[in-house]
């Protein structure tokens, strides 16, 4: 069951300032201001160093010694309680709500639906063992329950500890749990035996390693971690994009294999079986009858990609770009980059996403896109 934690989190009148996106998610001249601006930003905690003479030992003891700073100057603060938080976040007219807290990596029964890169994987397990925190909550669903969903309402009737918005008009609210409550929602929970990885994968992974090497650190046993409703969880899709010669394949190539027509509506959602760019234009299309329709990304790529446009590893082919699939057309900012062919499907339903985590499979790459997602710095999981 989730646990209460004993959080490491942001002094109340710098909590806007604190939580930051990940590194890679900024672009350099971004992340340049944001170092340069906000002394407060987590992100002066695990900037990336650029002394190219560093172990990755010694660069991960830099990040654990300026965390140590800003907890000694203040900015982070440790509650002298166990508890839970309530984090909900708002965009583009969504909301979504999760608990906080933490699950034992041992005993929780957690389903996956990606691999992982074990390079990857092992690098990120040397850096929790390093700087001895976690930063950011995996994020879990489990079964909808309505008495829940009523506790985190009530919560909400709170005060909550911070309210604000993020400069790419993202709202964030965090509440701390009170022991009344607290107990209620224990008690919601108690039953709720198994978990559903959405977002997080190589952390959870590195998270198990570390729990291995540090059997006898009873805290390093747990990951933080947030729990939602599945009915509250965000899936979005990618689009692919892929570069090809104007001359390489044209919309008639199409035409004679799937039923094509001249797309009619906006880009809210996705017409026909996938949306298709081509020519400067934008198509719906229709499968035959016989395909599996349950993975989008699947027959796009038995369908399409491997024998259209003999792309045999959607993971590492260098002609492929993914991006975000938003509600707007994004064709001209891809064609800037040579990828004049693209993609639009609907997303991964709920149900798929358990179904194949329960069997044991893994998805494509880039499947789904997991909302919320979920800032680095807001709570800390200190385990050394």
């Amino acid at each position: 069951m989730l646990k209460p934690l004993r959080a490491y989190r942001p002094e109340g009148n710098k909590a806007h300032l604190v939580p930051s996106r990940s590194v890679d998610s900024y672009s350099a001249r971004q992340l340049l201001d944001k170092l340069e601006n906000n002394p407060y930003s987590f992100l002066q905690v695990i900037r990336p160093e650029t002394d190219l003479l560093l172990t990755n030992e010694e660069r991960f003891q830099r990040i654990r010694e300026r965390l140590d700073d800003f907890i000694e100057a203040g900015v982070f603060r440790e509650d002298e309680k166990e508890g839970y938080f309530l984090y909900e976040q708002r965009t583009n007219g969504k909301s979504f709500t999760g608990l906080i807290g933490l699950l034992d990596v041992n005993t929780a029964r957690i389903h996956l639906h990606e691999n992982t890169l074990e390079s990857r994987e092992r690098l990120f397990a040397d850096y929790l063992e390093t700087t001895g925190f976690q930063a950011e909550p995996i994020l879990v669903f489990g079964p909808s329950n309505d008495d829940r969903k009523e506790l985190f309402k009530r919560i909400k009737a709170d005060e909550p500890l911070f309210d604000f918005y993020t400069t790419n008009e993202i709202g964030h609210r965090l509440w701390a749990v009170d022991a009344h409550h607290a107990a209620a929602l224990q008690s919601s929970m108690e039953h709720l035996d198994e978990y559903f990885l959405a977002d997080g994968h190589h952390r959870y992974g590195s998270t198990c390693r570390v729990a291995q090497s540090l059997q006898s650190n009873a805290a390093a046993q747990h990951i933080l971690t947030m729990f939602m409703d599945e009915s509250e969880l965000g899936i979005d899709s990618f689009e692919r994009w892929v570069k090809v010669s104007s001359d390489e394949i044209t919309v008639a190539d199409f035409e004679a294999k799937f039923e094509v027509s001249p797309k009619a509506g906006g880009f809210d959602e996705v017409e026909g079986d996938l949306e298709l760019f081509i020519q400067g234009q934008w198509f719906t299309v229709v499968l035959p009858t016989a395909v599996d329709r349950s993975l989008p990304p699947s027959y796009l790529m038995n369908a399409i990609l491997e024998p259209m446009l003999g792309i045999k590893d959607a993971k590492t082919d260098k002609r492929i770009t993914y991006i975000h699939q938003g509600n707007s057309d994004q064709s001209a900012a891809m064609a800037v980059n040579g990828s004049r062919v693209g993609f639009r499907l609907p997303p991964v339903s709920v149900e798929v996403l358990k179904k194949t985590a329960l069997a044991g499979g893994t998805m494509p790459p880039k499947s789904t896109y997991i909302a919320p997602k979920l800032r680095s710095g807001m709570l800390l999981h200190l385990f050394k």
